[in-house]
């Protein structure tokens, strides 16, 4: 198959991780795949990192211009399938198909759509042959919102595991910020006080004592003023929160922590959760759809209602002095990452459903 996958954007999330990582493995597969990438983004510098074969181009084009330079290429590679990742990836996969009809045009879904005006579903349904979720919860979302039902596919998302991870610590991350002596609560995310919920994590926090800190990994520095500044209505001092931005060396940073939290409102099937599950560490999420595809409560992580910031506190309590059942739910977490959801397992899965819908199109 010759395969165009889109991930405009600057920043490198996890919607441009899964795109990266999914490329490489259908390269792998033997297939001809071609990644779309915004010049001189994070992103472009994973691609050329891992070997892909990528094109940067400039985003911020008059997007008629942009468009033409990508109908170029596509007349160069004629693709048989086209994979958009972001609202502007996907905005070209239905131009394409317009211009190209021909063509098998998938949109990526990572989050769960609340809401999606008539015209928005009509235009998907017309000029999108299928929707990629990655849950269950984003499919019945979409399906909720107008997408017709046959063209919604489910594929939940998968990780990297580093080879080795096992022998990676975070002795020296702690060490670093001061950290030695503290119960370190850690989020790997960025800041969205509604969705991320930034409310409820600071509103459980500022119940807890002086022994905890929060590891807030992946929030830029320009928004970190704001994120300290927010603590400040719940009476939480800056020297409780640690904001090492975004960092390289992520598994390094996830050894340093002692529990993960995710308090997300909102959630597609979250990289984050997945991969501290893999460095072996006990996990407090949401009970939201995306979440609880993963943590089974009090079988390999806890859940607590977003409406009880109060069972937040005590489920961090909880699991930092039961050090028997930390051991039981992290052991069980790890071992179903490793066993379910690696991105070997997600990139097998999509070659697999794109081989299957490839023969019904007149091509």
């Amino acid at each position: 198959m010759t395969i165009f996958q889109f991930s405009f954007g600057d920043g490198y999330s996890g919607s441009a991780k899964i795109a990266l990582l999914s490329s490489k493995l259908l390269m792998e597969r033997k297939n001809d795949v071609v990644i779309f990438l915004s010049k001189g983004s994070l992103t472009e510098k994973r691609a050329g990192e891992y070997g892909l074969n990528y094109i940067g181009l400039d985003e911020k084009l008059k997007y008629k211009l942009l468009l033409k330079q990508i109908s170029q290429y596509y007349q160069s590679y004629n693709p048989s399938i086209i994979i958009g990742h972001h609202s502007l990836d996907r905005k070209i996969g239905i131009s394409l198909k317009r211009k190209y009809p021909e063509v098998i045009n998938i949109a990526y879904r990572h989050n769960i759509s609340k809401s999606l005006p008539v015209i928005g579903s009509f235009i998907y349904n017309r000029y999108t042959d299928y929707l990629i979720a990655c849950s269950k919860g984003v499919e019945n979302s979409l399906i909720k919102s107008g997408i017709k039902k046959y063209k919604v596919k489910t594929i939940l998302n998968g990780i990297e595991i580093p080879q080795g991870l096992d022998k990676i610590d975070g002795h020296s991350i702690r060490e670093k910020y001061h950290l030695d002596d503290k119960i370190v609560l850690g989020l790997s995310t960025w800041f969205h006080k509604e969705r991320k919920g930034f409310d409820i994590l600071f509103q459980a926090f500022s119940s807890l004592d002086n022994k905890y800190i929060l590891f807030l990994v992946g929030i830029p520095q320009d928004q970190q003023n704001e994120v300290l500044s927010y603590a400040g209505e719940f009476g939480i001092s800056p020297d409780r929160i640690v904001l090492p931005g975004y960092v390289e060396n992520i598994w390094e940073y996830y050894k340093a922590m002692d529990i993960f939290l995710l308090t997300s409102r909102s959630e597609g099937f979250s990289l984050a959760l997945l991969e501290a599950a893999a460095a072996d560490l006990p996990i407090i999420a949401s009970d939201i759809p995306g979440n609880n595809e993963f943590i089974r409560d009090n079988e390999n992580g806890m859940l607590f209602d977003v409406n009880e910031p109060g069972k937040l506190a005590d489920l961090i309590k909880l699991l930092n002095e039961n050090k028997t059942l930390s051991e039981k739910l992290r052991k069980e977490s790890k071992n179903e990452v490793i066993s379910l959801y690696t991105i070997e397992r997600y990139a097998d899965n999509l070659n697999q459903f794109l081989r299957t819908i490839l023969p019904k199109k007149t091509l």
